[in-house]
């Protein structure tokens, strides 16, 4: 039968993966602010305010920290995307499904513009670690908006005739208000990062993507 393990050694654990998790959630920050090529480890570790050995202890050098962190953040959006915007499951066969998609997707945008931020440095220049995340996270979430947007695109309920515009065009505009927050609010004077302003934002794109 095997042993429980003692209240030091669960206290040991937790203590390691609290601090494993405060890793990658500076990683996330540092990597969306400069992208991994000016990233250091130490910067890292500065802003976990942990220590670099630590860092090291976790993560092997820093692209396992980069990828660890990428699979952390993707892991996140899955949860928001159920959990935090409504643990009901959503319809996506129907209008009002994939309209409710589109505005829990906007939601988690403004909620969480590192996610685009950091995806940005990688897309720019063709590399290694542009392939994998595209063919471990982003070809999977782009196919779950993807095929019901397409059904609903021949169903004819979108504007456009050609989903994949349909989707560049909601992907595109749904990361990039957020991750230009600070220049939009110089020059209109809003934040759109305000819970009213995502809402508002929500409701032109579902009215721009959708005739009904």
């Amino acid at each position: 039968m095997a042993k429980s393990s003692s209240p030091a050694t669960r206290d040991v654990g937790s203590r390691s993966e609290a601090t494993r998790t405060a890793i990658l959630q500076a990683a996330l920050r540092v990597f969306s602010k400069v992208g991994f090529d000016a990233a250091s480890t130490r910067q890292i570790a500065t802003a976990a305010d942990a220590h670099h050995a630590l860092l090291r202890y976790h993560f092997e050098n820093k692209e396992a920290l980069w990828r660890a962190a990428i699979a952390f953040m993707f892991a996140q959006q899955a949860q928001e995307l159920t959990e935090l915007y409504g643990p009901e499951r959503v319809d996506a066969s129907t209008v009002e499904g994939m309209k409710e998609m589109v505005r829990r997707y906007i939601r988690y945008c403004a909620a969480h513009p590192e996610h685009a931020q950091i995806l940005v440095h990688e897309a720019m220049v063709d590399s290694p670690r542009l392939e994998w995340v595209v063919a471990e996270f982003i070809r999977a979430n782009v196919q779950g908006f993807a095929a019901p947007l397409s059904e609903h695109t021949k169903a004819g309920h979108t504007r456009l005739a050609d989903s994949r515009l349909s989707g560049i065009i909601l992907s595109a505009a749904s990361q990039m208000v957020f991750v230009l927050a600070p220049h939009l609010r110089r020059i209109f004077r809003e934040d759109v990062t305000r819970p009213e302003f995502v809402e508002r934002f929500a409701d032109a794109m579902i009215t721009l993507l959708f005739r009904d």
